[in-house]
């Protein structure tokens, strides 16, 4: 393949992965801030959210492993 090619490919791909981390890492920081804007009754409360969006993070990394699996 041509070398000029490649390097294109190579750029195009990177790119395209730094953009859609910066959407996932978006998506997550706004899904946090919403919990840290909420006004919570309680300190239990404030960690109930936390762990709610913490399972919520981690179903999605469940959902991504499977995925990827051949």
């Amino acid at each position: 393949m041509d070398k000029v090619f490649l390097e294109q490919m190579k750029k195009k791909v990177a790119q395209e992965l730094a953009e859609r981390e910066t959407s996932v890492v978006t998506f997550w920081k706004e899904e946090l801030e919403k919990v840290l804007h909420k006004k919570t009754e309680s300190l239990a409360a404030l960690q109930q959210d936390l762990q709610n969006l913490s399972n919520r993070m981690e179903n999605r990394l469940q959902v991504l492993k499977k995925s990827t699996e051949f």
